[in-house]
């Protein structure tokens, strides 16, 4: 009796279990779920999983950043933490029903993928890939001559959050076929529905040309105007559920990212006698240029910053570049081909509002 009293002394209070759980990476959080039938229950319960992904997002450094990247023609994702130092990427498990086709990735939010089977008539997937859990999107009633939509590569998309409805949107846009003015709805994960959204107002020969970036309730597409060869910014905000152009903040940007929970634009500043890149952030509405001002390392593709270092691409190869331009860490990308699909994207273990069209759940890491 005496040493279960010691026993019992020993064990810290539950409230106290979850203010210590609540600072873990999503990878200590997955182990530590086998402690106890307690802690399984603690770190499944969704208001932990919900807090628990609020906290890490709102700290200066998020441990649970990562960067998934994979092979369109042979589907193969991996993944590497780029807060760590990059000494290897790890695989993540595909969901089945994709695993033999080629994929393109079109978006993030809050640990989910979005992803496109480049198959006639195969859905779009939600993917969570530390969960593996993942569901199919139906298609939309499209206008016939948007064939484009299951058959070529001219439709674009993005996933968001939505706070106000606590509700994911799937956001697609594709070219009419006759007078190539893009048509784009937006699809419900809670009510499993597609709206169309008012588009009117924005630019016929519009293309994206990077994958959509979510920021503080708004997606964001690099985009171009075909006939003008003029490079904007087109906005979809999921609260208002509307479209706008973004003006630049110089004619030189044409790298689109997020720096510390804002929108971020890369620019190659040429002069006479170097190459830089300078960086513009987004905050209140207003463009504000950060006080970093990074050495062009020739021919690599800017991803991120990450304690005063440049994480890019080059050659296949995963780079950090040091404030004075010397390369300081490498990987070599493990894909079968150059053709790479990238996007970053946060840990999490959050699952969707509702269960409508869910496919199925596997082993994640």
């Amino acid at each position: 009796m005496k040493h279960e009293a010691e026993a019992e002394a020993k064990v810290l209070p539950l409230e106290l279990v979850e203010k210590i759980l609540l600072w873990l990476p999503v990878k200590s959080l997955i182990r530590f779920r086998c402690v106890s039938k307690k802690w399984l229950s603690l770190i499944s319960d969704s208001r932990f999983v919900k807090v628990h992904y609020d906290t890490a997002d709102a700290a200066p450094t998020n441990k649970n950043t990562r960067l998934l990247y994979l092979s369109s023609e042979v589907p193969e994702a991996r993944c590497v933490d780029l807060e760590a130092p990059i000494r290897g990427d790890y695989a993540l498990q595909l969901p089945r029903c994709c695993r033999h086709f080629s994929l393109s990735i079109l978006g993030s939010s809050r640990g989910f993928i979005l992803l496109r089977i480049h198959v006639y008539g195969a859905p779009l997937l939600l993917w969570n890939p530390v969960t593996g859990s993942y569901r199919s999107v139906p298609y939309p009633v499209v206008d016939p001559d948007a064939s484009c939509w299951t058959g070529s590569d001219n439709l674009w998309g993005g996933l968001g959050y939505d706070e106000s409805s606590d509700d994911y949107l799937v956001v697609v846009g594709w070219g009419n076929g006759h007078e190539w003015r893009p048509q784009w709805e937006y699809f419900s994960v809670r009510t499993n529905s597609w709206k169309k959204i008012e588009c009117g107002h924005l630019p016929p020969h519009l293309v994206t040309i990077e994958s959509a970036l979510f920021c503080n309730g708004v997606l964001y597409w690099l985009a171009v105007k075909d006939m003008e060869v003029k490079f904007v910014i087109v906005a979809f905000d999921l609260a208002g559920k509307h479209l706008s152009l973004v003006s630049f903040p110089t004619s030189g940007g044409r790298l689109l990212n997020l720096f510390a929970g804002c929108l971020g634009l890369y620019y190659l500043n040429f002069t006479e006698d170097h190459q830089k890149f300078e960086i513009w952030v987004m905050k209140e509405l207003s463009w504000t240029k950060l006080n970093v001002v990074l050495p062009y390392a020739h021919g690599i593709h800017p991803l991120c910053l990450t304690k005063g270092e440049l994480v890019g691409i080059k050659n296949n190869e995963l780079v950090k570049v040091s404030d004075k331009g010397v390369s300081v860490e490498s990987l070599r990308i493990s894909c079968r081909d150059n053709d790479l699909k990238m996007v970053m994207f946060t840990q999490s273990l959050l699952s969707l509002p509702d269960e409508f069209g869910c496919t199925g759940e596997e082993q994640g890491k």
